[in-house]
């Protein structure tokens, strides 16, 4: 990329959308958070998350980068970033505490802080593991080359400025490897472009068959998954066949890939049944993940509800087993999962 105005066309593109910001922030100033406050919320799939966690990140990043912010309004961002990771189901650090946590710094004479510093080193689990009170973080945006601004496009949820510093990244590669298909299959995902990466999927899973046993079977059913995802279940049916081949090695026989390409045979026989695309094939595939599976030690919630689904879905009596392996399963596991989730 050349430099343009200056300045690095993508730093610019980025720098553009984090000024937006400085409105809420002289707001904040006046006494006006409403936009960046703690704003809990009840996700089904993810449980207690906060709907101004990424308006804070940015204003965070806004701060850092262009070196705003006084001690009263950093002070309380950091307050109420602290409820989000004392009550967010996902837990986490999260980029917004570290930021927050250097700006303050700058404040702490006399260790005046050293509370909260305390209190967020005991907001969870992963705060006790790895948060760092002393940790530098740079303040000079120019810092970041074209990907860091990708992924930053992407904790900031900035998905048009992404889309287009993405088109300029694709463009400049010359050599497509792992490594750089990976990177765009995340980048596509994110922004919605998932019909694009089925030849990414594809590419990769043919490496894969060069290397070794666990990498194939991971290129199987991340390629399986994305077929379900896509609703194009017969393709789905076929590359599960594929790796069914794979199933007699020990050395992967059992593994927690493994169960997974198991969760989705069950899945797959339960979408063709409902979609009555059922055939010879789908029976097959139902005898085949019964017997195989059955030798499986290590059972976990999607895999007793996706299996118990396809046996009511074929009929087969084999479900009141299912269904009371996984009531006990539930006994034993259930409800700390619960508890835990509900924190």
């Amino acid at each position: 990329m050349e430099e343009q105005n200056g300045g690095w066309e993508y730093l610019d593109l980025l720098r553009t959308e984090l000024l937006k910001q400085r409105e809420i922030y002289l707001a904040l100033r006046e006494g006006c958070g409403e936009n960046v406050c703690y704003k809990p919320y009840k996700d089904k799939e993810w449980g207690t998350q906060d709907a101004n966690y990424t308006a804070r990140l940015r204003l965070a990043y806004y701060l850092l980068y262009e070196g705003e912010g006084d001690e009263k309004s950093i002070v309380w961002l950091f307050r109420e970033e602290l409820k989000d990771r004392e009550q967010n189901s996902f837990q986490g650090i999260g980029s917004a505490l570290e930021i927050l946590t250097f700006l303050l710094k700058k404040y702490n004479e006399g260790n005046k802080y050293g509370d909260l510093f305390v209190r967020a080193k005991n907001a969870n689990f992963d705060c006790a593991c790895g948060y760092d009170a002393e940790l530098v973080i740079s303040e000079d945006l120019a810092e970041n080359n074209f990907l860091d601004c990708i992924y930053l496009c992407q904790d900031l949820e900035y998905k048009p400025e992404m889309e287009i510093l993405v088109a300029q990244w694709k463009d400049s590669i010359k050599e497509w490897d792992e490594g750089t298909r990976e990177d765009l299959i995340r980048f596509y995902t994110f922004l919605g472009k998932n019909e694009e990466n089925e030849s990414l999927y594809l590419a990769q899973l043919e490496l894969a068959k060069s290397g070794k046993l666990r990498d194939l079977v991971l290129q199987y059913e991340r390629i399986i998954r994305y077929y379900i995802e896509m609703e194009k279940i017969g393709i789905a049916h076929q590359y599960l066949d594929e790796a069914r081949g794979c199933a007699d090695e020990k050395t992967i026989r059992g593994t927690g890939l493994f169960q997974r390409i198991f969760e989705e045979a069950f899945e797959i026989v339960y979408l063709e049944k409902e979609r009555t695309l059922d055939t010879e094939k789908t029976k097959e595939l139902w005898e085949w993940a019964k017997q195989a599976s059955a030798e499986l030690k290590n059972w976990y919630g999607n895999l007793y509800t996706k299996a118990i689904a396809a046996a009511k879905a074929v009929e087969d009596p084999y479900v009141s087993q299912l269904e009371r392996k996984y009531r006990a399963w539930e006994k034993t596991w259930g409800k700390s999962l619960r508890k835990i989730w509900k924190k």
